[in-house]
């Protein structure tokens, strides 16, 4: 397993206020959700000061637990090299 967790991609969740992050940290909780919240990285541009870390694998189902929460979402954010972050498109 150790092998191949270099593969898993890396995921930062970004919502529109420390506040709202707060909610969803609470709420992703509540859902068992395994993720880490840490500091922005420089290179994405919010008004947030925190994100939310998750690995790929939970991508969709944040997805649907923001929607269904109203969670004001920015984006999500993948990590493409050594601080350098890609918003992927959300449908």
């Amino acid at each position: 397993m150790y092998i191949f967790s270099h593969m898993i991609e890396e995921n930062i969740a970004l919502f529109i206020s420390t506040h709202e992050t707060l909610r969803a940290e609470k709420i992703l909780k509540s859902e068992n959700i395994d993720f880490k919240t840490v500091i922005k990285p420089r290179t994405i541009t919010s008004e947030c000061g925190f994100g939310l870390k998750f690995n790929s694998h939970y991508r969709e189902k944040i997805l649907i637990i923001c929607k269904n929460n109203n969670l004001r979402l920015i984006g999500i954010f993948i990590s493409i090299g050594k601080d350098i972050w890609k918003k992927i498109e959300l449908n």
